[in-house]
């Protein structure tokens, strides 16, 4: 992790620690699945992406605060060495089971997308000047 700062890493061993207890009492997946077992992991599933769009809506909010400073300072949006130090962290701290190209690509989705949304933003910026 880039910062090294007491506060992410507490951030992401409390998240950690949120994995670990949610995969604790997972179901088991019995010899003769039904229709009926697949169930609690649809749920599980449906959770875990509502905690993830939870996530990812805060990471663009962080992204709009700082296309408010690049802004203010006359810089672009796109910075193409921290988007590759971006991508570089995360594949460095990939443990799988995506693979890193899998993680590399999923995270260049969430760049562009929050590179369009802060570009939106310097618009609303622009109007409200």
């Amino acid at each position: 992790m880039p910062s090294g700062s007491k506060l992410s890493e507490s951030l992401l061993q409390s998240m950690q620690d949120l994995m670990d207890h949610f995969g604790e009492d997972a179901p088991d997946i019995p010899a003769h699945p039904s229709e009926d077992d697949m169930t609690p992991w649809r749920q599980r599933i449906d959770i875990l992406d509502r905690i993830m769009l939870l996530v990812m809506n805060e990471r663009v909010r962080y992204a709009n605060a700082l296309g408010a400073i690049k802004k203010k300072m006359g810089l672009p949006v796109y910075f193409p060495d921290r988007e590759a130090e971006v991508i570089r962290n995360v594949v460095d701290g990939n443990k799988g089971p995506l693979s890193d190209a899998a993680v590399r690509r999923l995270f260049e989705r969430v760049i562009d997308e929050t590179r369009s949304n802060e570009r939106y933003k310097y618009q609303e910026l622009d109007e409200d000047e």
